[in-house]
């Protein structure tokens, strides 16, 4: 699972979910150990970790869509988490009896004591979803307002409190409600320090855009905050040893195949897989999670397992249907001996070279005949013809 970095993409997410469908949620906080766990239950149960066509094509057939959502809280070792689904045919609706409706006044969805979603009228008539401040929230800067004028000493009092203000997520109902805030701050003033100069209303947040943000791993979120650091940081976790430059793949130990280099890049994981399949059987067979599985990958190879659950349970599945060690056999037994220089100058002037493709296993497998035979690729993969 990815995190995003910045607070205002988790919200936004949330937002846009509710306003496909997730109407229906179920919240609370875990502890960092357990958020783990917790994120291995939900896709084992509920498919949380599928992509978005795939969830497009569920609810196409009346199925239920899950999604979940998680964010460090602030200043502790927790975390804040959302399960979000729609109405339809799904283990989470039959499962979850503690769920509640987003559109019902009662069953906001919160992020924690800050804020809630609700509906706002817009100008078309029609409603929309935004976030907006609880009632205990405002009333807390009401306090700090009315705490920051009575200090006739200097304005850097209510100067740093606006300036707090305006650094809030820039949502329609957090707009609103600092636009109040200002306004509230106006009649306080002038009926405080009446011999003062005028009130300059401040400026106001920005509005939010909707756009792709910087995300991390929530292995490493977690092990950020077990450690004592802040969840989001350049520091890296631990000593300089444990975690490997950015792009550099750590090394495999000593149980690994020699003399085989590591892949890198887009479908790495896709050989790695393939090449430690007999201990990947090993391991289901001795009862252990896919999640236990991808972590000690993950901790073997690095990022390149870094993929959500389903789609790794898929990659596994399909990995263990791949017969790699008799194709290297046969390609082993079939290497042909390189020949002589004339004779392959007298084969490009007739023509009569062998031409054959390889197969997707000799492909991944590094190894195919050399000499006296052409090789033909093709010239884009079929990702489906790979397994």
């Amino acid at each position: 699972m990815q995190i995003p970095v910045h607070k205002t993409s988790v919200m936004q997410a949330l937002q846009s979910a509710v306003a496909r469908g997730y109407v229906w949620h179920v919240s609370g906080v875990v502890a960092a150990e357990k958020f783990l766990a917790l994120e291995e239950k939900f896709a084992e149960r509920y498919d949380t970790g599928l992509s978005r066509w795939q969830r497009c094509r569920q609810r196409r057939q009346g199925a239920a869509g899950v999604r979940f959502f998680a964010y460090p809280e602030q200043g502790t070792t927790r975390f804040l988490w959302w399960l979000l689904f729609t109405e339809g045919e799904n283990a989470a609706f039959q499962q979850e009896h503690g769920r509640r409706k987003a559109s019902d006044r009662k069953g906001r969805l919160c992020w924690g004591t800050e804020f809630d979603l609700v509906q706002l009228p817009s100008l078309n008539g029609k409603v929309s979803w935004s976030w907006r401040m609880t009632r205990e929230r405002v009333q807390e800067w009401e306090g700090d307002i009315h705490s920051a004028i009575r200090t006739t000493r200097d304005d850097n009092a209510i100067k740093a409190v606006m300036a707090r203000l305006v650094r809030l997520p820039g949502f329609k109902g957090v707009r609103q409600q600092v636009f109040e805030l200002h306004r509230f701050a106006k009649d306080d003033w002038g009926r405080i320090r009446r011999k003062a100069k005028a009130w300059e209303p401040p400026a106001r947040p920005g509005y939010v855009r909707f756009r792709s943000d910087e995300t991390i791993p929530a292995t490493r979120v977690v092990q950020r905050l077990l450690v004592g650091q802040t969840p989001f940081g350049p520091e890296p976790v631990g000593s300089e040893r444990e975690w490997p430059e950015e792009g550099a793949m750590p090394a495999v130990n000593e149980n690994s195949q020699a003399g085989l280099p590591i892949p890198r890049g887009r479908d790495a994981s896709r050989v790695l897989l393939i090449r430690e399949a007999e201990q990947i059987r090993t391991f289901i067979a001795e009862r252990w999670s896919y999640e236990s599985i991808r972590l000690w990958l993950l901790d073997r190879y690095g990022e390149a397992f870094d993929i959500p659950l389903p789609a790794f349970r898929e990659r596994v599945r399909r990995a263990l249907q791949v017969r790699a060690a008799p194709v290297l056999k046969e390609v082993s037994r079939t290497t042909i001996q390189p020949a002589p220089l004339v004779e392959q100058a007298e084969e490009k002037k007739s023509g009569s070279g062998k031409e054959r493709r390889l197969t997707w296993e000799e492909k991944r497998a590094g190894r195919f005949p050399g000499s006296g035979t052409t090789i033909v690729h093709n010239s884009k993969p079929n990702r489906d013809a790979l397994y």
